[in-house]
């Protein structure tokens, strides 16, 4: 089978990018096209070594009959980035509210993302979510440590790194003088004022697809945006899948990530500050993380993945019927 898929931004580290990505490893047996919609970056090309990358500006009828796959996966396409229906089975894959270009059939990251498209929970199809690479020279301290390591991993855009963070980060290290902060993918330009709010105890990493390597050494991954609500949120998948304990914000597509025993939703600063004070213990701490990982690699794995999105595609295309040379 021949897959082509098509993602709005040049870059795995992105949402829609790492999707792309871990749904070409998901399904090996098959070819695969990658077309984005952007400039390409070169860590991105070399993530994809192995499938066809292409660099388009719109999504053409054309286009695609040149390649002649026999499924499209759409990443949030939005429609005026698609000049007409597909000559092949058209899958729209939503991972947030857009205008979303024409497709035979359309699927949500989430519940939540579901229920604002007027979709329900038989529309859903998680994300697949790959175990986070190791760093090299890697062994598990995180039972034999005293001192917490808490990081935050994201996109390193400013919109995702608000203002509003350092007030944050500053009453939760002032209660918990113990924790060492880490931060991925922080604008520069805030970084000084995180680590002053953090008393000195902040180290920054840049962004990169094996930056999530430090998820292995991080006892809990905090995230809090008091904007942004994030439709699925992958970060918090990929921290449980390397056993970091998610703490994060009560909304979105968290809320059907984090089963109770797995991590923790937080609704306020109080409600974050009391998540790490239930995690001090070792002896609490630890179970905490065995359970995520459980049950990240039998919900969000690769393997879970793939057998949904082929008795899905095994039950679509067998009701499609191929549209003629000319699109229409």
């Amino acid at each position: 089978m021949h897959i082509l898929q098509v993602a709005n931004v040049g870059r795995v580290t992105g949402g829609t990018g790492a999707c792309a990505w871990t749904i070409a490893h998901s399904l090996s047996a098959c070819r695969h096209t990658i077309a984005f919609l952007s400039r390409l970056d070169d860590e991105t090309r070399g993530a994809f070594a192995g499938s066809r990358v292409l660099q388009w500006k719109r999504v053409t009828a054309a286009a695609v009959r040149r390649l002649n796959p026999d499924v499209i996966i759409l990443h949030n396409t939005p429609a005026a980035s698609m000049d007409e229906r597909l000559p092949a089975f058209t899958l729209q894959y939503a991972h947030s509210r857009i205008d979303p270009a024409a497709a035979d059939v359309c699927v949500y990251c989430s519940r939540w993302l579901a229920e604002r498209y007027g979709g329900n929970m038989h529309d859903v199809l998680y994300q697949p979510v790959p175990r986070p690479p190791r760093i090299a020279g890697w062994h598990d301290e995180r039972p034999l440590r005293e001192r917490l390591v808490i990081g935050r991993l994201c996109t390193p855009t400013p919109r995702k790194w608000p203002d509003e963070l350092v007030p944050f980060y500053r009453m939760l290290a002032g209660r918990f003088r113990d924790v060492q902060w880490e931060f991925v993918g922080c604008p520069p330009a805030l970084q000084p004022r995180l680590q002053e709010a953090c008393g000195g105890r902040a180290t920054f990493h840049t962004a990169g697809w094996n930056a999530r390597g430090h998820l292995w050494r991080w006892d809990a991954l905090l995230y809090h945006h008091p904007h942004v609500t994030e439709s699925f949120g992958r970060v918090a998948a990929e921290a449980m899948r390397a056993g970091c304990i998610p703490i994060v914000d009560g909304r979105g597509g968290f809320l059907e990530q984090i089963v109770p025993g797995c991590g923790f939703r937080c609704g306020s600063p109080p409600d974050f500050a009391a998540a790490i004070a239930a995690i001090t213990d070792p002896a609490d701490r630890w179970p905490i993380s065995r359970t995520a990982r459980a049950h990240a690699d039998e919900r969000f794995s690769p393997a879970a993945f793939r057998e949904a999105l082929l008795e899905r595609l095994s039950a679509m295309l067998g009701r499609f019927q191929p549209r003629r040379g000319d699109g229409s």
